[in-house]
């Protein structure tokens, strides 16, 4: 009897044990190893209407990074989020009776100082790509490869080799894609600083292909695509402090030609960012104005923003955003979507997101 009482006092004792170390996990790894942590919760309810279709949807992110310095050279750097093998979303959609949702490793890399100006990145690794847009690249993607990045004063070049598929259609031939972005930035005043960039893109074994993801909008993207894509990307954005009693004014935007094709291989984005610089305080705010163009073949269809259109390529619209501050780390925003397509019958579709956002 006294055994018996012995075995239940020590699965107890070793239970109480366990749930300390897995609640204490964060602060033991923090104080041990210096690992350094960030997180973020969005929760989103989200309405949509295309033709005679609507759709309301209450959406759940997580994510949850870490970062080791190992030496001063030396940066190991991980996170998790919620969602699917959706390159696009970390998004969970409220579904299926309180079903547990999926968490997946959202990138894992290495970042190595080579010299003072040169670095190096190499695993899933944040992008690379200076973007001031979600144009072509839907902010959600951490894509595979390497990438090298040599910063000076008013200048940096990065440069990129990305794996987009392993064997595709069992070929034996592995799709990439190389990119070199020189990058520029200048201060004409105190309140002005302007930054431009011109990226260079080229796939290999892309032709012939029918990628993952595809969005089905690219010619041939369900077949075989019948050409490499070869874009140039011209990125700009200035931003004007303390003008108008804003302290923020930005007007940005990217235009894209892919020369590999010979119809609708054009794009471009322009919009106006006012209010503060970071929404990070009650009362602050920020609101943009965005409208974009992208024809048919102008970019890959599985990268663009996936709200807008699906993250198709032939689509054309407006976007509106406005964030508002409730806190330090407690935001909410309202984005809001009015999109078409360019060639073809209208299939208009308007898209509302309401995001509670924060931050840790």
């Amino acid at each position: 009897m006294i055994n018996k009482e012995l075995n239940v006092i020590k699965k107890i004792f070793k239970h109480a044990i366990i749930s300390t170390l897995i609640i204490s996990f964060p602060s033991i790894l923090q104080a041990e190893n210096d690992l350094k942590f960030k997180g973020d919760l969005r929760l989103r309810t989200q309405y949509e209407t295309q033709g005679e279709d609507t759709r309301l949807q209450e959406k759940i992110r997580f994510r949850l990074g870490a970062s080791k310095e190992l030496s001063e050279q030396t940066t190991v750097k991980f996170g998790f989020a919620t969602g699917s093998n959706d390159l696009r979303s970390t998004n969970q959609t409220f579904d299926n009776t309180f079903e547990t949702p999926d968490i997946r490793f959202d990138y894992a890399y290495i970042d190595q100082k080579l010299s003072n100006q040169l670095s190096l990145r190499a695993g899933k690794m944040k992008n690379p790509i200076w973007k001031p847009s979600d144009l072509l690249w839907d902010s959600d993607i951490n894509p595979n490869g390497v990438s090298f990045q040599y910063k000076k004063a008013h200048y940096n070049i990065t440069s990129a080799l990305l794996i987009l598929e392993e064997n595709v259609n069992s070929t034996n031939k592995d799709p990439i894609m190389a990119v070199i972005q020189p990058q520029i930035k200048w201060n004409l005043t105190p309140a002005i600083q302007i930054k431009n960039a011109i990226g260079l893109y080229l796939t290999q074994h892309v032709k012939g292909a029918s990628l993952t993801h595809t969005a089905e909008t690219n010619t041939g993207a369900t077949t075989a695509l019948p050409n490499e894509f070869a874009p140039i990307v011209l990125s700009a954005q200035a931003d004007l402090t303390d003008q108008l009693g804003l302290e923020l004014l930005r007007p940005f935007g990217e235009l894209v030609i892919n020369n590999n094709a010979d119809s609708n291989n054009r794009g471009g984005l322009i919009g106006l960012t006012v209010g503060n610089k970071k929404v990070k305080h009650f009362g602050s705010w920020q609101s943009k104005i965005i409208y974009r163009y992208l024809e048919a073949d102008a970019w890959l269809d599985m990268l663009p923003d996936s709200d807008a259109y699906g993250g198709a390529t032939n689509t054309k619209g407006l976007e509106l955003i406005l964030k508002y501050g409730l806190s330090k780390n407690i935001s909410v925003a309202l984005d809001y979507y009015m999109m078409d397509v360019i060639d073809g019958t209208s299939n208009s579709q308007s898209l509302a997101q309401l995001d509670f956002n924060v931050k840790f």
